[in-house]
C-alpha cells in the first residue's frame, strides 16, 4: 500500500512539474485536470476551467475538426500526433507538438512547442540548398578565372587584372563562411553579461562605419533614454546594433535628399526597447514574412551574405528579447527591439 501511495506521489508530482502542457478530460471532453505548465501557458486559473468543455477552453478546436478527432480517440483508442503552426502576438509563428491519447474513458492531451527544433531544420534545409548556389557561386567562378588565367596570360597587368577578380571571389566566399561561423558561435556559445553603455557602443559602432559609401551623406540621430544600469552580453549587443546600422546605411535610397537613421533606446519595464528607423528604400509586405531566414535578400540593390538579419534575430533570441518590425517599399523601415535586463538588482 505504501509503495502505491509512492507511485502515486511520484506520477502527480511529474504531472505538476512536467514542462509538458497536459489537461485530461472525461469522455465528454469536459476538463478534469491540467497542469501548472499549461495554466501558465494558457493564461488559466484552475477554478475558472475545471469541468469546462474543451470547446470553451480551445474555441478553435470544433472548426479544426480537433474535436470530432478527439471523439474519435476516445472511441477507439487511437493515438493522435500532429504539428501546428500558432500565431503569438509578439513572438509570430510558433510550432506546437500536440499529442492526444486515451485515458481510462476519457482523454489526454500533452504539447509542447517545437519552434527551436523546426527553424533548426528549416535552416538545415535552406543552408543545404543555398550551398550549391551561394557559396559555390563564388568558387564557380574562381576554378573559371584560373582557366583562363592559365591560356590567357600574356604580361604582367593582364596576371595582376586576374589576380584581383580572384582575391574579389575569395573574399566574398569567405565574407559568407564568417558570417555563418558568427551566427553558429551566437547560436552555441554562453552569454557573458557587462554594464552596457549604449552612448558609447552606438557611437563606436556608427564610427565603425564613417569609411562606408554614402555615410557621410546620412543624419544619424541618438536618443539614448536609459536610467537604470543595464546589464547584457556587450558582443551581442553591439552585434544587433551593427547589422541593422549597416543595413540602414546600405539600403538608403540613392535618391533620398535627407537620409537619416534614428536610433532610440529607453527604459522598459524590467528592460529596454531599442528603436531604429530609417527613411530608406524600405521592405516589400511579401518580403517582410522572409527577412529573418538564413541567406534571404530581398533586394539586389546593394550586395550581402543575407545573413545580417539572420544573426539579428539569434543575438534577440539569445538575450531573451523580441524582435518586429514595419517597413513600407519606398518610405523605410523600423526595426524594435525589447531586451530584458540582465541584472539581479
Amino acid at each position: 500500500m505504501k509503495e502505491d501511495k509512492k507511485n502515486k506521489d511520484y506520477r502527480a508530482e511529474f504531472f505538476e512539474k512536467s514542462e509538458m502542457l497536459i489537461s485530461l478530460y472525461d469522455k465528454n471532453l469536459n476538463l478534469l485536470d491540467a497542469n501548472t505548465a499549461f495554466l501558465k501557458a494558457l493564461r488559466f486559473e484552475k477554478k475558472d476551467i475545471l469541468g469546462k468543455n474543451i470547446s470553451v477552453i480551445s474555441p478553435d478546436c470544433k472548426p479544426s475538426g480537433r474535436y470530432a478527432i478527439y471523439e474519435d480517440i476516445i472511441k477507439t483508442g487511437k493515438t493522435f500526433v500532429t504539428d501546428q503552426v500558432r500565431l503569438h502576438p509578439s513572438l509570430g509563428s510558433i510550432y506546437i507538438r500536440l499529442t492526444a491519447f486515451k485515458v481510462g474513458e476519457g482523454l489526454g492531451i500533452s504539447s509542447k512547442e517545437i519552434t527551436d527544433l523546426m527553424e533548426t531544420i528549416d535552416d538545415l534545409e535552406t543552408f543545404i540548398y543555398k550551398t550549391s548556389h551561394d557559396v559555390r557561386s563564388p568558387i564557380s567562378t574562381t576554378l573559371g578565372l584560373i582557366n583562363v588565367a592559365q591560356h590567357d596570360l600574356k604580361d604582367n597587368a593582364m596576371a595582376l587584372h586576374y589576380l584581383g577578380m580572384l582575391k574579389q571571389q575569395a573574399e566574398t566566399l569567405d565574407q559568407i563562411v564568417m558570417r555563418l561561423l558568427e551566427t553558429t558561435k551566437i547560436r552555441q556559445g554562453k552569454t557573458k553579461l557587462h554594464l552596457i553603455d549604449f552612448e558609447e557602443e552606438i557611437s563606436q559602432v556608427i564610427f565603425s562605419f564613417s569609411t562606408t559609401e554614402g555615410f557621410d551623406r546620412i543624419r544619424f540621430e541618438k536618443n539614448i533614454q536609459v536610467t537604470h544600469k543595464f546589464y547584457s552580453d556587450k558582443a551581442l549587443v553591439c552585434t544587433i546594433f551593427q547589422n541593422l546600422i549597416h543595413n540602414a546605411i546600405k539600403y538608403r535610397g540613392q535618391d533620398r535628399k535627407d537620409p537619416y537613421i534614428r536610433i532610440h533606446v529607453a527604459d522598459e519595464g524590467r528592460g529596454i526597447k531599442i528603436t531604429i528607423a530609417d527613411n530608406g528604400i524600405g521592405i516589400s509586405e511579401e518580403a517582410q514574412k522572409e527577412v529573418f531566414k538564413m541567406f534571404f535578400r530581398g533586394t539586389s540593390i546593394a550586395s550581402g551574405s543575407g545573413l545580417g538579419l539572420y544573426t539579428v534575430k539569434h543575438c534577440v533570441k539569445k538575450l531573451g528579447g523580441q524582435i518586429s518590425l514595419e517597413s513600407k517599399a519606398g518610405e523605410g523601415t523600423t526595426f524594435s527591439i525589447y531586451l530584458p535586463n540582465a541584472s539581479d538588482e
